[in-house]
């Protein structure tokens, strides 16, 4: 889960080892084990950490149901609606699949994934920049921090544990 305190973060990586150039990724989204637990009922996997703008690119599944937290994005996000039904609390639209997403920097919203949803959500979100978790939906204070730094550490220490190739996660960095 996103850190709520903070410390001195790296990629890890060593200036020659870092690529910034083109690159391809393949998600398997059949296989359980790549998906990354992050909160209740809600996984990822990574696509793309950057450790310029500290910004990420995730595939997330959600259960029927499931929620993060209320938050808000320093920077703009991209989605794409694969599969199921979702919403932000604070709007009165509902994500259906095919449904493209802007959203601005600064708008604090609270995704859910909806009751019936008819399977899990499968979307794809390009965040630039970090993102604040709020302690509470309306007037909230600081509960955590989230970028492409903590994004990296959190998804090596879980491959780490599981036995999944770190290095693997190497190559998303850019």
């Amino acid at each position: 889960m996103p850190i709520t305190s903070f410390n001195n973060f790296t990629d890890g990586l060593q200036p020659d080892e870092r690529s910034r150039g083109h690159f391809i990724t393949n998600t398997n989204l059949a296989d359980d084990r790549l998906w990354v637990p992050y909160a209740e009922g809600v996984w990822f996997q990574p696509c793309l950490i950057n450790v310029t703008t500290g910004g990420f690119t995730v595939i997330l599944k959600g259960l029927p149901g499931a929620s993060l937290g209320t938050h808000y994005h320093v920077g703009t996000v991209r989605g794409y609606t694969v599969q199921g039904h979702w919403r932000y609390l604070e709007h009165d639209w509902i994500a259906e699949p095919g449904t493209f997403i802007y959203e601005p920097a600064g708008e604090a919203h609270t995704l859910v994934i909806t009751e019936d949803s008819p399977e899990p959500a499968i979307i794809f979100f390009a965040v630039e920049g970090g993102l604040i978790y709020l302690d509470k939906p309306v007037d909230g204070g600081f509960a955590a921090y989230e970028d492409g730094f903590t994004m990296l550490e959190f998804t090596r220490q879980y491959y780490r544990e599981v036995g999944l190739d770190v290095s693997e996660l190497d190559r998303l960095v850019r």
